[in-house]
């Protein structure tokens, strides 16, 4: 219901043929139904979930967590398969000797939704390896996370979803995997639903069933 509408139900019986009253109301309903737009925007629209552009950012000053990304997207250049960014004859030009092959990010509100439940998560953690995998989930959009003890104070990940060579380097380049002080990832393997492995390991399946899971370090 319109404010004008509101105002006009809420008239008390003896005013309902009021032209002068509902001239009034109409004047001012227009500023007052602005007003109400405002405020619920105020409430409603300054989550990370709701929030856009502008208001993210502020998210992010507070969390301490800039859409911008240093060395985080490989730019188009020849080279050979596998390597970040490469595309082969007539597709994409020679990089030059000094030349960087990774550019800055500006993240987009969706990914960057993303990235500050993720620093949320980081700030908060008390560094449990639910933590990690929560995290994880959030950063890949990915339900299948594996978390395992590497002893020495190390642990290996992996990731249930096939990555992109940019999707890997914006995860190293975010830094947001939790972990304990003197705790590191000894590295992180991405694999699709399966992957090769043995009898008794989770996801794992046998020679010709599953592919290798590619590994990475973060």
């Amino acid at each position: 219901m319109s404010r004008y509408g509101s105002m006009i139900n809420h008239t008390l019986a003896q005013y309902d043929n009021s032209t002068v009253m509902q001239a009034a109301f109409y004047a001012v309903s227009e500023e007052l139904e602005l007003i109400d737009t405002i405020l619920d925007d105020l409430k409603n629209k300054r989550w990370i979930d709701t929030g856009v552009g502008t208001q993210l950012d502020g998210i992010g000053t507070i969390v301490d967590r800039s859409r911008l990304v240093n060395a985080a997207i490989a730019l188009e250049f020849f080279g050979f398969y596998g390597q970040a960014g490469a595309k082969g004859f007539g597709q994409a030009r020679f990089r030059s000797k000094d030349e960087s092959y990774l550019s800055t990010a500006n993240l987009a509100d969706p990914e960057y939704r993303l990235v500050l439940w993720s620093k949320v998560f980081k700030n908060n953690s008390l560094t449990y390896a639910n933590d990690t995998i929560k995290s994880l989930q959030f950063i890949f959009d990915v339900d299948n996370v594996i978390v395992q003890d590497a002893g020495n104070a190390k642990f290996m990940i992996g990731i249930g979803k096939t990555l992109s060579a940019n999707e890997i380097l914006l995860a190293n380049a975010l830094d947001l995997l939790i972990r304990a002080g003197g705790v590191g990832c000894q590295f992180m393997s991405d694999f699709d639903g399966y992957a090769f492995g043995f009898k008794g390991q989770k996801y794992a399946k046998g020679f010709g069933q599953a592919a290798f899971a590619s590994t990475f370090y973060n």
